[in-house]
């Protein structure tokens, strides 16, 4: 940000939106004959005002005798015994957040929900004092006014627009209803000179969707036609430039997301062309795609934790989707689901509100068969985020840019970093966004990668210059194996994360880094104390389960470990809510950068008897009866019979040549290859993933089947036969034998 300008425009603040007396609003509304004064005007607009996207007096009917019609008169309870209309008592964001006034727009819903005059008069009493104050009311921040800028325009017309049909013909008194409507005009007036060109970030993009609203709600205002032209060429910049191919918003940031995409929902009912853009689906989808289990997305770069559930109903409805209302059906209770749906307006065409209905009634119709249809894995390439997924078990692994912002970015000081959840809730967690970005630990801890699993060097903050690679994904449906490269803090790390997915299955993380002469501090945090339970093994579980057991590989002489204690959201499953409490962090520190971490998720509170030993570069995890063997491309894991004898049950490596197990030759190939081989019947059946034209060579016993096609290969040396993958692709080869 520029300390000297400020992070919008120079201030262009005057008469025309800060000012606007009776004469002036009159004529703002193009002088109609027969208007002179406000009682006139209201008259005016009442007859000629459209319906707003969601309807106040409908909503209220929908949420009668439900909890959020209790929440709503908690909300607007203080406005009954008086509110410091300025805000002074609050920090420096919180000021600018408190002038969105959301803490008034609460009166007019409990009016109609109650019928006590006292919310109405509380309304008016409120509005007409925070009008008259407003102005003496200063920020913090340099060069942005507390009341005029671009959230504040947003929000106060997104609060305050959808209480105009309603006070419209209500007792409020004509000077506060000429107050509210000055309010909406005065900030419309302030978006359209402020965005008359394109800048990334939220800020803008939700105004603009709200300097839409107000052009379609109040058509007959002389200003509404250029209003609603600007809005609707910031709108399609945004989707252009702002929108990630994958669906994501540019900052990366779910909380921020799911903010222009119910902004976008707005418009996009105003708008079917809005509706109609590829790229609003996308932001639907991209919400699916990181949406847990539990029904909860994790609170990644400076986000709330978000439950999606009721952003993607809206979105069927928005976009004629049945398929978002079934997989909102997901995490809404029956009532829960009938309450939202009844929440939205119905459709004035006739053909699509029938439509609507028959999605409703069809929505909650074979629920089990949504969940297994999610991918095994998920790359967002723009967005930078990949979700491996296990029957039970999720990781999701951001490897994505640092994003400016208006203000300060978003953009957390961690790379290569992963959050871990199973049986719904959160195993390895993250501090994630703060309580106020006033907070004195919201650089030092939130944004910091101190508060994510990731690798830090001597201390330092990571660079916004990450310089991060990838590797292509691999994924033989056994196991996902994720790397990356980064040089964020001065030098170059490497982080290779690998998710077993059947049973037992976990998660092994390798770190390394060639450099000398630093510090590295290997990070890992839980919502439950980390337990030692032997040398470099620790347990974290809830008391009833899951838990999670961490096990590094490495001296404990030379590995010094420290336990510490900060504060992150955490989901509560049951009450699709998320509150603050501990976050327990384990910090591993060596002289080298060198870390391997094994991650063994458990169900209930009883850690698993796990041994993690190495030889020769290669990992063996003992699970008692389940033992893995890793190596640097490949991961081979037997089981153990009744005699203790060991049995292949499969082996799968990336990027390789050649498949063995124990030394036993399973495969060749003349090209590398993604590979699985898997014990069917006595028999090994081969997955092999090529790039193009690859020979194959495997010892054959019986017939041999590509893709279930017979096919005769050629015989080799020692019992060894050839045949052809004939092309880029992934093929299924049966009757190998095992040595």
């Amino acid at each position: 940000m520029n300390a000297t300008s400020g992070p919008e425009k120079p201030r262009h603040i005057d008469h025309r939106i800060n000012r606007i007396g009776t004469d002036d609003l009159i004529k703002a509304f193009g002088s109609p004959p027969g208007v002179h004064d406000l009682g006139t005007l209201r008259s005016f607009v009442a007859d000629h005002m459209q319906r707003p996207a969601w309807p106040l007096r409908e909503w209220v009917e929908a949420i009668r005798s439900t909890p959020a019609a209790e929440a709503v008169l908690t909300e607007a309870a203080p406005l009954l015994t008086g509110v410091d209309v300025t805000g002074s008592e609050h920090g420096r964001s919180r000021r600018y957040g408190f002038h969105y006034l959301g803490w008034l727009s609460p009166g007019v819903p409990a009016w109609l929900l109650t019928g006590d005059d006292r919310y109405l008069y509380a309304f008016e009493k409120h509005l007409d004092e925070w009008v008259e104050r407003r102005d003496s009311v200063t920020g913090e921040w340099p060069g942005l006014d507390v009341i005029w800028y671009s959230l504040g325009t947003w929000a106060r017309c997104r609060n305050l627009l959808p209480t105009l049909a309603v006070l419209t013909d209500s007792a409020l008194s004509d000077q506060a209803w000429g107050r509210l409507v000055a309010t909406l005009v005065g900030g419309a007036r302030w978006a359209h000179d402020e965005h008359d060109v394109f800048r990334h970030g939220n800020w803008q993009l939700v105004c603009a969707t709200e300097l839409l609203h107000i052009s379609t709600v109040l058509p007959d205002l002389v200003e509404a036609g250029v209003w609603a032209s600007r809005a609707r060429a910031r709108i399609d910049e945004h989707l252009l430039l702002d929108v990630y191919a994958d669906g994501g918003h540019y900052e990366r940031s779910p909380g921020y997301h799911k903010m222009c995409l119910t902004a976008l929902q707005t418009a996009a009912v105003i708008d079917a062309d809005v509706a109609a853009h590829p790229k609003v689906a996308a932001m639907h989808d991209w919400l699916g795609a990181l949406v847990s289990r539990g029904g909860w997305i994790p609170h990644l770069q400076d986000s709330h934790i978000e439950w999606p559930a009721t952003s993607l109903l809206r979105g069927s409805y928005v976009l004629d989707d049945p398929t978002l209302a079934r997989i909102a059906a997901l995490w809404l209770t029956p009532d829960e689901f009938a309450s939202e749906a009844a929440m939205l307006p119905a459709w004035e065409d006739a053909a699509r509100q029938q439509r609507w209905t028959d999605t409703l009634a069809a929505a909650r119709e074979g629920l089990q068969e949504i969940q297994p249809a999610l991918p095994r894995s998920t790359v967002l390439p723009d967005s930078g985020y990949v979700i491996l997924r296990g029957d039970d078990l999720r990781a999701v692994i951001n490897y994505g840019p640092h994003i400016e912002h208006e203000l300060e970015s978003h953009s957390h000081r961690a790379v290569l970093d992963l959050v871990l959840d199973g049986w719904q809730q959160p195993l390895l967690w993250e501090a994630g966004g703060p309580p106020s970005y006033d907070d004195p630990e919201y650089l030092t801890w939130y944004q910091s990668g101190r508060g994510h699993n990731t690798v830090l060097v001597d201390d330092r903050e990571l660079g916004t210059d990450r310089g991060v690679t990838v590797d292509p994904l691999v994924d033989t449906e056994k196991l996902a194996v994720f790397s990356g490269h980064h040089r964020g803090n001065g030098l170059p790390q490497s982080r290779t994360i690998a998710m077993v997915r059947e049973e037992p299955a976990f998660v092994v993380v390798s770190d390394s880094s060639a450099a000398e002469s630093h510090i590295f501090r290997s990070c890992w945090h839980s919502l439950y104390p980390w337990r030692e339970v032997e040398p470099l093994t620790y347990d974290a579980s809830a008391a009833d389960g899951p838990g999670l057991l961490l096990l590094e590989v490495g001296n404990p002489s030379t590995t010094a470990a420290e336990t510490s204690e900060g504060t992150a959201r955490r989901p509560l499953v049951d009450r699709r809510i998320a509150e603050y409490g501990s976050l327990h962090s384990l910090v591993l520190k060596r002289d080298t950068g060198v870390f391997t971490t094994v991650l063994v998720p458990h169900a209930t509170a009883e850690e698993p008897n796990v041994r993690v030993t190495r030889d020769d570069g290669e990992l063996t995890i003992d699970h008692g009866h389940t033992v893995d063997r890793v190596g640097p491309s490949a991961w081979v894991r037997t089981k153990r019979t009744h005699l203790l004898v060991e049995m292949l049950s499969w082996a799968t490596g990336w990027r390789v040549r050649s498949l063995l197990d124990r030394g036993r030759p399973l495969l060749r190939t003349s090209e590398d290859v993604d590979a699985t081989a898997t014990v069917v019947d006595g028999a090994l059946q081969l997955e092999v993933t090529c790039t193009g034209r690859c020979g194959l060579w495997i010892r054959p016993t019986g017939d041999i089947r590509l893709d279930g096609v017979l096919v005769t290969p050629e015989p080799a040396d020692d019992g060894w036969a050839h045949l052809t993958l004939p092309y880029t692709g992934r093929w299924t080869v049966q009757g190998a034998r095992h040595g």
